[in-house]
């Protein structure tokens, strides 16, 4: 009897194990701590990209499972795994064929921010050689700084933006590089005058930000994520949700 009842828990627990697999999401997207487009509060994973996502999967009702992890490690776990996608991700030449691409989400322009006062010795990207600048690692804007000149030797990384922006309010790097929205909603966020920080020269301007997917993912399922982001942008409901972390407060 017992030999009979260890067989059959034996064999409840493989069906499980196959039902929790048949249950699994369609897809699984990995983004990072980047306000507003995306970060986590209270546990739960916000930002005006998440949102778009989410309401771009039930739109095409497809079950999509979203994680917050840190950018290199979502960036290669996606390269290296079908049927999924990391994001908030610039669309730039280099990375051009490592991803299927949906969007756009917003357009990309990025600026080095340093502590006010410092506008003077910056004028061109040239200038940016002689500072240390603080960067997510993985970033697509390291890339950017170390195609104006800027030697990797200077640039300080950091796994969020978060942790960046504290090193440059306590000067412990010179600038750093960021868009408009993210900026602002850092300085808001941790309480700190937009006087502190100025824009000392534009580093990119022109392309945008997308959901990258790993080239192994169903083209159906691509397909209907990039229908479903067409439909909600023609429709008016993607500028709501945008509005929704970005307006004035």
């Amino acid at each position: 009897m017992k030999t009979e009842m260890l067989r059959t828990l034996s064999v409840l627990a493989v069906a499980a194990s196959l039902l929790a697999s048949a249950r699994a999401a369609d897809l699984t997207a990995y983004t990072v701590d980047w306000a507003p487009y995306n970060y986590s509060e209270q546990g739960a994973i916000k930002g005006f990209s998440t949102d778009m996502l989410r309401a771009m999967c039930q739109s095409a009702k497809i079950d999509c499972d979203i994680r917050m992890v840190p950018w290199a490690r979502a960036y290669k776990t996606v390269q290296t795994t079908p049927n999924t996608l990391v994001f908030t991700t610039a669309r730039k030449p280099s990375r051009e064929n490592e991803f299927l691409w949906v969007g756009p989400i917003v357009p990309r322009s990025t600026w080095v921010y340093g502590k006010t006062g410092q506008e003077k010795s910056v004028r061109i990207l040239q200038d940016l050689a002689q500072l240390r600048i603080g960067v997510v690692r993985g970033e697509a804007a390291q890339q950017d700084l170390l195609d104006a000149g800027v030697p990797a030797s200077s640039l300080v990384e950091e796994a969020t933006k978060a942790e960046v922006v504290r090193l440059l309010v306590g000067a412990r790097v010179d600038a750093m590089v960021e868009t408009e929205l993210g900026m602002a909603w850092h300085l808001r966020s941790a309480s700190i005058p937009a006087t502190t920080v100025t824009k000392l020269v534009k580093l990119s301007d022109g392309g945008a930000y997308y959901y990258a997917l790993n080239l192994q993912t169903d083209p159906a399922l691509v397909k209907k994520l990039q229908d479903a982001l067409d439909k909600l942008r023609r429709t008016g409901k993607l500028q709501p949700i945008i509005a929704k972390y970005t307006a004035a407060k």
